[in-house]
């Protein structure tokens, strides 16, 4: 395997197209699912009045805009730093360039995210909250 020939370079070739693919892209349950969680955050965000609460609210509402915005382009997602650096591979998508923006804002207003996370929303087929069902029943 670790020659130049043979299996493993075939794997490598094969992996690297994949990396180079990105992820598959979202089934619609997959995406209603993770536009109800984010309407629910965007919620709690706007009705939160404790700091401490806010903060933690606000941490998830810019994770699952990320994510819902970079699983849209079928991008990979990332956590911490990897975060910015995938929407950084984004530059033409104006709620990918807000969040860039409110992340490196000094006054991290939650109304401000919220307007972000609603303009994700849009793009993914709107604000789920009403009549939507986790499952099939």
């Amino acid at each position: 395997m670790l020659t130049d020939h043979g299996p493993g370079t075939q794997w490598q070739d094969e992996a690297r197209l994949y990396m180079r693919q990105g992820p598959m892209p979202l089934t619609d349950a997959e995406r209603d699912l993770r536009r109800y969680d984010l309407s629910c955050s965007m919620d709690d965000l706007l009705g939160s009045s404790s700091p401490a609460e806010t903060f933690a609210i606000a941490s998830n509402v810019f994770r699952q805009s990320a994510e819902l915005l970079l699983l849209r382009h079928q991008k990979w997602l990332g956590n911490g730093k990897w975060v910015v650096r995938r929407l950084e591979q984004l530059p033409n998508d104006e709620a990918a360039l807000g969040l860039l923006a409110w992340a490196a804002s000094t006054d991290y207003d939650p109304r401000k995210l919220a307007g972000i996370a609603r303009d994700v929303l849009e793009q993914n087929g709107g604000y789920a909250m009403e009549g939507f069902l986790r499952g099939a029943r």
